[in-house]
Protein backbone atom coordinates (compact mmCIF):
# COMPACT_ATOMS: atom_id res chain seq x y z
CA UNK A 1 0.00 0.00 0.00
CA UNK A 2 2.90 2.32 0.77
CA UNK A 3 4.28 1.89 -2.76
CA UNK A 4 0.87 2.67 -4.27
CA UNK A 5 0.58 5.78 -2.09
CA UNK A 6 3.98 7.08 -3.18
CA UNK A 7 3.21 6.33 -6.83
CA UNK A 8 -0.09 8.23 -6.52
CA UNK A 9 1.55 11.10 -4.68
CA UNK A 10 4.47 11.38 -7.10
CA UNK A 11 2.43 11.02 -10.28
CA UNK A 12 0.63 14.25 -9.44
CA UNK A 13 3.76 16.16 -10.43
CA UNK A 14 3.71 14.61 -13.90
CA UNK A 15 -0.01 15.36 -14.22
CA UNK A 16 0.56 18.98 -13.22
CA UNK A 17 3.59 19.30 -15.52
CA UNK A 18 1.67 17.84 -18.48
CA UNK A 19 -1.19 20.23 -17.77
CA UNK A 20 1.04 23.29 -17.58
CA UNK A 21 2.92 22.32 -20.75
CA UNK A 22 -0.36 21.76 -22.58
CA UNK A 23 -1.84 25.05 -21.34
CA UNK A 24 1.26 27.02 -22.41
CA UNK A 25 1.29 25.34 -25.82
CA UNK A 26 -2.43 25.99 -26.39
CA UNK A 27 -2.09 29.61 -25.28
CA UNK A 28 0.87 30.05 -27.62
CA UNK A 29 -1.09 28.53 -30.51
CA UNK A 30 -3.97 30.90 -29.83
CA UNK A 31 -1.72 33.96 -29.48
CA UNK A 32 0.27 33.10 -32.61
CA UNK A 33 -2.95 32.37 -34.52
CA UNK A 34 -1.58 29.19 -36.00
CA UNK A 35 -2.52 25.54 -35.72
CA UNK A 36 -0.75 23.40 -33.18
CA UNK A 37 -0.04 19.95 -34.57
CA UNK A 38 0.67 18.48 -31.14
CA UNK A 39 -2.65 19.61 -29.64
CA UNK A 40 -4.27 16.18 -29.64
CA UNK A 41 -1.12 14.51 -28.33
CA UNK A 42 -0.74 17.00 -25.49
CA UNK A 43 -4.38 16.57 -24.54
CA UNK A 44 -4.06 12.78 -24.70
CA UNK A 45 -0.92 12.79 -22.53
CA UNK A 46 -2.59 15.01 -19.93
CA UNK A 47 -5.83 13.05 -19.77
CA UNK A 48 -3.98 9.72 -19.84
CA UNK A 49 -1.81 10.67 -16.88
CA UNK A 50 -4.88 11.99 -15.06
CA UNK A 51 -6.71 8.70 -15.70
CA UNK A 52 -3.74 6.73 -14.35
CA UNK A 53 -3.71 8.99 -11.29
CA UNK A 54 -7.39 8.25 -10.69
CA UNK A 55 -6.80 4.49 -11.03
CA UNK A 56 -4.01 4.65 -8.47
CA UNK A 57 -6.25 6.66 -6.15
CA UNK A 58 -9.07 4.15 -6.51
CA UNK A 59 -6.56 1.40 -5.72
CA UNK A 60 -5.70 3.20 -2.49
CA UNK A 61 -9.35 3.53 -1.51
CA UNK A 62 -10.07 -0.13 -2.31
CA UNK A 63 -6.97 -1.05 -0.31
CA UNK A 64 -8.32 0.59 2.83
CA UNK A 65 -6.97 4.13 2.71
CA UNK A 66 -10.07 6.16 3.50
CA UNK A 67 -11.11 8.98 5.81
CA UNK A 68 -13.88 11.59 5.76
CA UNK A 69 -11.99 14.42 4.04
CA UNK A 70 -11.22 12.07 1.18
CA UNK A 71 -14.79 12.33 -0.14
CA UNK A 72 -14.24 15.93 -1.26
CA UNK A 73 -10.94 14.89 -2.85
CA UNK A 74 -12.55 12.01 -4.75
CA UNK A 75 -15.47 14.08 -6.03
CA UNK A 76 -13.25 16.97 -7.11
CA UNK A 77 -10.80 14.69 -8.89
CA UNK A 78 -13.61 12.91 -10.73
CA UNK A 79 -14.93 16.32 -11.81
CA UNK A 80 -11.42 17.18 -13.02
CA UNK A 81 -11.36 14.01 -15.14
CA UNK A 82 -14.80 14.82 -16.55
CA UNK A 83 -13.65 18.35 -17.43
CA UNK A 84 -10.50 17.04 -19.14
CA UNK A 85 -12.33 14.42 -21.18
CA UNK A 86 -15.30 16.64 -22.03
CA UNK A 87 -13.09 19.46 -23.30
CA UNK A 88 -11.12 16.96 -25.38
CA UNK A 89 -14.30 15.67 -27.03
CA UNK A 90 -15.61 19.19 -27.58
CA UNK A 91 -12.29 20.24 -29.15
CA UNK A 92 -12.37 17.30 -31.56
CA UNK A 93 -15.85 18.35 -32.64
CA UNK A 94 -14.91 22.02 -33.08
CA UNK A 95 -15.36 23.44 -36.56
CA UNK A 96 -12.07 25.36 -36.68
CA UNK A 97 -8.61 25.04 -35.16
CA UNK A 98 -8.79 28.27 -33.15
CA UNK A 99 -11.98 27.21 -31.41
CA UNK A 100 -10.48 23.76 -30.75
CA UNK A 101 -7.37 25.31 -29.15
CA UNK A 102 -9.48 27.64 -27.01
CA UNK A 103 -11.62 24.72 -25.87
CA UNK A 104 -8.53 22.66 -25.01
CA UNK A 105 -6.99 25.59 -23.12
CA UNK A 106 -10.11 26.24 -21.05
CA UNK A 107 -10.45 22.51 -20.33
CA UNK A 108 -6.86 22.12 -19.17
CA UNK A 109 -6.95 25.25 -17.00
CA UNK A 110 -10.28 24.22 -15.43
CA UNK A 111 -8.89 20.74 -14.81
CA UNK A 112 -5.74 22.13 -13.18
CA UNK A 113 -7.84 24.34 -10.90
CA UNK A 114 -10.01 21.37 -9.91
CA UNK A 115 -6.89 19.28 -9.24
CA UNK A 116 -5.49 22.02 -6.97
CA UNK A 117 -8.81 22.26 -5.12
CA UNK A 118 -8.95 18.47 -4.79
CA UNK A 119 -5.46 18.26 -3.36
CA UNK A 120 -6.13 20.99 -0.82
CA UNK A 121 -9.42 19.26 0.13
CA UNK A 122 -7.40 16.62 1.97
CA UNK A 123 -5.23 19.18 3.74
CA UNK A 124 -2.21 18.78 1.48
CA UNK A 125 -0.32 21.44 -0.41
CA UNK A 126 -0.30 21.16 -4.20
CA UNK A 127 3.48 20.80 -4.17
CA UNK A 128 3.89 19.40 -0.67
CA UNK A 129 3.90 15.90 0.69
CA UNK A 130 2.53 14.17 3.77
CA UNK A 131 2.52 10.68 5.21
CA UNK A 132 -0.25 8.30 4.23
CA UNK A 133 -3.39 8.40 6.36
CA UNK A 134 -5.00 5.00 6.94
CA UNK A 135 -8.32 4.52 8.70
CA UNK A 136 -9.89 1.08 9.05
Amino acid sequence: MNLLYHAHSGLRYLVLLAGVVAAVAFAYGLAARRPLGAARGLTAAFTGLLDLQILLGLGLVLGGVFYGALIGHLVTMLLAAVAAHASSVMARRATDERRALATRLVGVVLTLVLIAVGITAIGRGVFGSAPMTVTR
